[in-house]
């Protein structure tokens, strides 16, 4: 099967519920509501920075799509309301246009039509271990240069490779291959789950390279799903995707666990599907959060710009409930959990 028949399925089943698996325990976060904020809705001001690059949001759009017609239409729209918005965009994997140089503009379409705001290149990291350090070197000029790109993500889907049909679950040597891509980069490097979450243990390993990790928790989009309902006539990939689907790490307790061994930016994604939902994030200690799966749909919808502008109106809305003024006060604003996530921590000797 074709890469790009993959990216279009990728589309379908991603802006699907299908897709949507478990729960990334937002839920068990209760923010304590503030009934004398001494403060005036229009006090608030969500203006932060993105890895030292203003920005007017702490909310950003997450890593989807590019490769195919479709993709490319979907990056045009996606940039656009970026740019409108002022707020930081992912690309989906770049490597289709780097194997492809002829789908490169469904990527290009992002700096076209988003040139002001921080771009986010997306490299897989299966597939830098597997190339020698010229060709990766290569590979991350030509990513950047593709987008103009302020930061450059890889992306861990370990889950995702060893179920997908044409997966690549090639994993040694990965760590010094992220120090080749942070020097050849010249630029913020972001290493990043893409729904099954980052652990203590391996955030305390990034903290050498990476400038920001964004955790990528369980509790959205499930790839492991995704690669199950494409494998229609591969009866092993359907069987272990079913029984893998809920493997992971809830965003929730990722977002703990990396913060509590990391010192770095900390991004929060998988899973957040409200403003409310970020705002939990941020109180936890993210510095910013970003959503795919609900933009993505939005934008097939033709409704994106109402669903962004939804989503900076929550985050407002948790803030002057909380009393707070800026998004980075939310990580002061006094909360309790539920048993769930109480639990994670407490198992985990894990303080959040």
């Amino acid at each position: 099967m074709g890469i790009d028949k993959r990216k279009n399925d990728h589309i379908y089943l991603a802006s699907s519920d299908l897709s949507q698996v478990g729960t990334a325990l937002f839920e068990e976060v209760v923010l304590i509501h503030n009934a004398l904020p001494e403060i005036d809705f229009s006090d608030i001001d969500l203006s932060t920075n993105f890895l030292g690059a203003p920005v007017k949001a702490p909310f950003g759009i997450g890593a989807m799509t590019g490769g195919t017609e479709l993709a490319g239409k979907i990056n045009a729209e996606l940039a656009k309301a970026a740019e409108e918005f002022g707020i930081p965009m992912y690309v989906g994997s770049q490597r289709i246009a780097l194997v492809k140089p002829e789908v490169r503009w469904t990527f290009e379409v992002v700096k076209q039509n988003a040139p002001s705001i921080p771009k986010i290149a997306n490299l897989g990291a299966p597939q830098l271990a597997q190339l020698s350090e010229k060709q990766l070197v290569d590979w991350v000029v030509q990513a950047v240069d593709m987008i103009d790109a302020y930061a450059v993500a890889v992306h861990l889907n370990a889950a995702q490779e060893v179920v997908q049909p044409e997966g690549e679950p090639s994993f040694r040597g990965v760590l010094e291959k992220l120090k080749i891509v942070k020097r050849a980069a010249g630029r913020p490097l972001i290493v990043k789950e893409v729904g099954n979450g980052i652990s203590k243990e391996v955030a305390a390993k990034l903290a050498e390279v990476a400038d920001a990790i964004d955790v990528g928790g369980l509790g959205g989009t499930s790839f492991v799903a995704i690669e199950g309902a494409r494998a229609a006539d591969a009866w092993l990939q359907r069987r272990v995707a079913e029984t893998f689907k809920y493997w992971g790490i809830p965003t929730a307790a990722s977002i703990c666990e990396v913060k509590s061994v990391y010192r770095g930016f900390v991004i929060a994604s998988g899973g957040i599907r409200s403003g409310l939902d970020g705002a939990r994030a941020l109180a936890l200690g993210a510095h910013f959060f970003t959503m795919s799966q609900p933009l993505l749909k939005a934008t097939l919808e033709g409704r994106l710009r109402e669903e962004i502008e939804a989503v900076i109106t929550e985050v407002k809305i948790a803030m002057f409930l909380t009393g707070v003024r800026r998004p980075q006060e939310l990580a002061q604003v006094p909360r309790v959990y539920g048993p769930r996530l109480r639990a994670w921590l407490e198992q985990r000797g894990t303080t959040c």
